[in-house]
């Protein structure tokens, strides 16, 4: 007999009448995303309005809530699914993981214990053990845990190196090497074990926006001659200011020379193993960790990130704890329990979406789409490549592609600031969206391109429009 008193926390019956009422409203917004504006700013008043709203003791109509979340707060965001956002590494997330991620939600297993949920852990074990071997790890010796996104990733990977190569009475004497492009994520994370700043050696990249492995080298033997302890070097597999892929063999070598850790950040590239592409990213099967974010370039919703090791023992060295309320459900070889490969103990069980989107849409397909995505930063390139006054800075690869408006009429300040005008342009006329970065001092137009939705006849549009407004007011 159902206690009163809770009725409405459990009221299910209100919750089918809001699917009812609301999700063809909202799989028709999805549907037709490509007829909304890329970005709707925030105004003022609606700003203090939605902070206004406040709670109160008293419940509120679920209908008018929903209705006030549809219409006055999910709309003023950047629609990072829209065929014509091109910002950051745009999630253009797949129906088929919307609709894993609710299975999840509603069934809500508990990701953290095999004993706990011994299905859920199962499609987490196989999706990792599948992902690993297409990086070219060893099955059996493997391990991993998925994890929110790339900077937990990294965390745990700066966390395992530690452990593994460096004393911790000589943590202060540890020195990690990334490039100038290597994700921040990594200098965070480095931060939370009490690596200190100085010790991180930021490696120049060269003109391509790879680590200088020369240089790499010749700063460990410097770091050694000084009583230093090298124990992590970091390699990028997509950067994310220009899709570059850092010379993964040379590092790899280098690494394995002086006994060092070998993390590959592939949050945005590793989703190449599964294109037409994947040659691009030899040498990363002698990398000892990898990063690989679901919800960049395997269209997975927030967040679906992944880390798999080399050698599950060293996570375990890492990450074991025996605390007395688990030894009944401690880890065997066959039931593995993931708390014993990461930070979190309670976790959702975040491969179920991605292990159903891959099932549901088929490694063939998922192939061609992300395929299309070098295709698009390519025609970004044909179309740019007609025009005197637009100069690559990196040219397409890894589906990113960066360019600038130049004119020697013009100061190399001049240019910075018109260049921020085309993209503020754009955004203020609800075109396109696309933002700056900073490439060898300059300030350029930053493309994204992983939405196999975006179309030919979109890119030519988009370079289209930013002629008009160079034209205009330039």
């Amino acid at each position: 007999m159902t206690n009163k008193s809770f009725e409405n926390l459990y009221d299910w019956d209100k919750i089918q009448e809001l699917f009812n009422e609301f999700l063809p409203e909202l799989i028709d917004m999805q549907k037709n995303i490509k007829n909304n504006d890329p970005l709707l700013e925030l105004s003022e008043d609606k700003r203090l309005e939605i902070d206004n709203i406040g709670f109160k003791k008293e419940a509120r109509k679920p209908e008018e809530v929903t209705k006030q979340l549809i219409e006055n707060i999910y709309p003023y965001r950047m629609k990072i699914n829209h065929p014509k956002y091109f910002c950051f590494i745009p999630s253009a997330t797949s129906p088929y993981s919307v609709f894993g991620e609710f299975l999840n939600s509603i069934y809500n297993p508990y990701g953290g214990g095999y004993t706990i949920s011994p299905g859920p852990a199962e499609i987490e074990k196989e999706t990792i053990n599948y992902m690993g071997s297409l990086v070219g790890y060893e099955v059996k010796g493997l391990g991993g845990n998925f994890v929110s996104g790339g900077s937990m990733g990294n965390l745990t990977a700066a966390v395992t190196a530690r452990d593994d190569k460096l004393p911790l009475e000589k943590l202060s004497l540890g020195t990690v090497y990334v490039s100038d492009q290597t994700h921040s994520s990594m200098a965070k994370g480095l931060h939370i074990i009490g690596v200190p700043t100085e010790n991180i050696r930021i490696i120049s990249s060269n003109d391509n926006f790879q680590m200088n492995s020369h240089e790499l080298k010749n700063t460990i033997i410097n770091d050694i001659s000084n009583g230093f302890i090298p124990f992590l070097v970091v390699g990028s597999a997509g950067t994310t200011n220009t899709g570059s892929i850092d010379p993964l063999d040379e590092l790899a070598s280098i690494a394995k020379e002086f006994n060092l850790w070998f993390h590959v950040d592939a949050a945005y590239g590793g989703s190449v193993l599964l294109s037409s592409h994947k040659d691009k990213l030899k040498g990363i099967e002698k990398s000892d960790s990898i990063t690989w974010d679901g919800h960049k370039w395997l269209f997975q919703t927030y967040g679906c990130a992944v880390l798999i090791c080399r050698d599950k023992l060293k996570l375990l060295k890492s990450f074991h704890a025996d605390p007395e309320y688990l030894k009944d459900v401690k880890s065997t070889e066959d039931r593995f329990n993931f708390w014993d490969m990461g930070i979190e103990l309670t976790k959702p069980a975040r491969a179920t979406k991605l292990w159903f989107t891959l099932q549901t849409l088929g490694l063939d397909n998922m192939k061609k789409t992300i395929d299309q995505g070098f295709i698009i930063a390519d025609w970004i390139e044909k179309e740019i490549s007609k025009y005197d006054d637009f100069e690559i800075v990196s040219h397409s690869q890894l589906g990113i592609i960066n360019f600038r408006y130049k004119n020697d009429k013009f100061s190399e300040i001049e240019l910075d600031k018109i260049n921020h005008r085309i993209s503020e342009n754009a955004l203020k006329e609800n075109d396109s969206a696309f933002l700056t970065t900073i490439l060898k001092n300059k300030t350029v137009l930053r493309f994204c391109c992983n939405n196999a939705l975006t179309t030919k006849e979109d890119i030519q549009s988009i370079i289209l429009n930013i002629r008009k407004f160079i034209d205009n007011n330039i």
